[in-house]
């Protein structure tokens, strides 16, 4: 596995007034088949990031290639377990996606990585 070969995203879910502590423990006690289920996904690198006083949490994710068609049910599952946690967009978490302006990796690469012109 390269550093350059593996894709990026960011987002920024809202959560629910008073639930920044059940987040937690949610994340804290995260099932084990929800774990398989994102590393058979290709995620290699998961992260979530929680702003408690802005009500928001930003999560970046790294993946080994493009992400399944078919979303495994467990993940489904998981979105649904969630839902009283996040602001919601129908059964999904209200995803604001964010820009990829740059990256540093191990290997030594570094630079801009925006669509937008300079």
């Amino acid at each position: 596995m390269s550093w350059e070969a593996l894709t990026g995203t960011g987002f920024v879910l809202r959560l629910r007034p008073g639930m920044a502590g059940e987040y937690r423990r949610r994340h804290a006690e995260i099932w084990p088949d929800m774990a398989k289920a994102l590393r058979a996904s290709g995620v290699v690198v998961y992260e979530i990031f929680l702003d408690e006083a802005g009500g928001q949490v930003f999560g970046h994710m790294l993946r080994d290639g493009p992400p399944p068609e078919t979303e495994d049910p467990v993940i489904l599952r998981w979105r649904a377990y969630m839902a009283d946690v996040l602001e919601m967009d129908g059964d999904q978490p209200l995803r604001v996606p964010v820009e990829k302006v740059f990256r540093l990796t191990a290997a030594g690469g570094a630079g801009g990585q925006s669509s937008s012109s300079p």
